[in-house]
């Protein structure tokens, strides 16, 4: 009895507290608003996104967290760490224009759970997990209801990301996931959204299960306004609301992702896909029949479509060869956009791990020449990657040159890196005497 007076408790105080309205107006422009979110993200970023398994990373703007006292204390300050199983129930405050700061606070799990939890603006997730069970197994999550304070800001959302080729187990609001990449989870008044961002996940509630396709979302019903007791099962997918995902910061995940279209596709046969949308285009694989494919945009005459396969590789379908369940498809390009990057200089900045140092070339291989010599501890900028090789451009105060990536530490997703066509081809390897054609006297003997 006192457990369930606890949390009714606790659940009418997380109602009331999210569904305050913010003094923010939605007048504000972009050209306003972009310079202080980006602020927010790379003040965040900065802070947490290197965090450590098994603790809550505080972003942002001092969280609401429960115990009170020396633990919400400890989590007050930007870049605070506080380890997760010491933390009852953790609520982040909405973004703000006029202060130029919002919640933003991440909550890693460690073994066996294997989870981040991310939090963006007004979030509040309680442990509600039974006894013998990890900390954070069940959760209770709840977004607030206010819009968002620009055309260009993110609606207050909670997302889930497992490690890349992990699944997971948990509970939020009552219903058991599965979750093998990202999930992203949205409150309503008598409803929890679930959409899958990226990898693949199953949902649980009243016994019924249902599967969530990329670029489609799950929705559960409830009593209004309490989010503990599913009062029906999960629906029927739909096609995905992408006005829910828009703006959403992925490059604050701890595997950024590029965020999906609404709907799928699948082949009918075997599909070539290609770097490019063009029959011209650099062929990256091929696809067997049967594969459910998310769509993250097409070419503007919509013959192409950009997906992303099941191994977490992305390119170009021609649209002919696939059957199509998609929605308004809003991400329309000729040129195949990168890989989002972390803000600020985490995106850019690399540290030499190598013991002995490095050498530098004038090329990324070691076919080329030496450019310099650095040694380990020194720090780097990234400016580019091989079109050919795991080796990345970088400038120091020696100069520019290429080094090997396994020699460096860095945060920056490599994939976000923009490719330098304008560099020579490694060398052709050397050819082992009489591999090619007897040019040299057999012998054997015969002259």
């Amino acid at each position: 009895m006192r457990i369930r007076l606890m949390i009714a408790i606790v659940a009418l105080l997380l109602v009331s507290a999210l569904a305050v309205a913010q003094d923010e107006s939605m007048e504000v422009s972009d050209a306003t608003c972009s310079p202080i979110l980006e602020q927010v993200w790379t003040t965040a970023s900065d802070a947490c996104v290197a965090g450590p398994t098994g603790y809550i990373c505080n972003g942002g703007r001092a969280p609401l967290v429960q115990p009170d006292g020396p633990v919400r204390s400890a989590l007050s300050s930007i870049g605070a760490l506080v380890e997760a199983q010491e933390v009852d129930l953790l609520q982040t405050a909405p973004l703000s224009l006029e202060s130029s700061n919002g919640g933003v606070a991440w909550l890693r799990l460690s073994d066996p759970l294997a989870l981040t939890g991310l939090l963006v603006g007004h979030v509040a997730v309680m442990d509600v997990s039974p006894p013998d069970f990890p900390p954070w197994q069940s959760m209770v999550v709840v977004t607030g209801s206010s819009a968002p304070v620009c055309g260009i800001a993110p609606h207050n959302v909670f997302i889930a990301q497992t490690p890349i080729d992990q699944s997971t187990n948990f509970v939020v609001n009552g219903v058991s996931i599965i979750l093998n990449g990202t999930l992203m989870v949205e409150t309503q008044d008598s409803a929890t959204l679930f959409l899958t961002l990226s990898g693949s996940a199953r949902v649980l509630s009243k016994g019924q299960e249902q599967q969530m396709p990329l670029g489609e979302q799950v929705t559960v019903a409830y009593n209004s306004g309490d989010y503990f007791t599913p009062i029906g099962p999960p629906s029927v997918p739909e096609l995905m609301d992408t006005s829910l995902i828009q703006n959403v910061p992925v490059a604050l995940l701890d595997v950024p992702v590029l965020l999906p279209q609404p709907g799928y596709v699948s082949t009918r046969g075997l599909v070539n896909v290609r770097a490019e949308p063009s029959v011209s285009g650099a062929l990256l694989g091929q696809v067997p029949a049967g594969e459910v494919l998310s769509v993250l945009g097409r070419n503007p005459s919509g013959d192409w479509y950009h997906v992303r396969l099941n191994t977490g590789e992305t390119g170009w379908m021609f649209a002919d060869l696939l059957v199509q369940n998609v929605g308004d498809i809003q991400a329309v390009y000729e040129a195949t956009p990168q890989m989002p990057q972390r803000y600020g200089l985490m995106g850019q900045l690399a540290r030499v791990i190598a013991p002995a140092g490095i050498n530098v070339r004038r090329a990324p291989d070691v076919s080329f020449a030496l450019a310099y010599n650095l040694t380990a501890g020194a720090e780097v900028t990234l400016l580019a990657r091989s079109p050919y090789s795991p080796w990345v451009k970088i400038q120091s105060e020696a100069g520019i040159g290429w080094a090997a990536l396994i020699t460096l530490d860095t945060e920056a997703i490599i994939n976000a890196l923009p490719i330098d066509y304008d560099v020579p081809p490694p060398p052709v390897p050397t050819q082992v005497p009489g591999s090619f054609g007897n040019a040299f006297p057999d012998p054997r003997g015969g002259g």
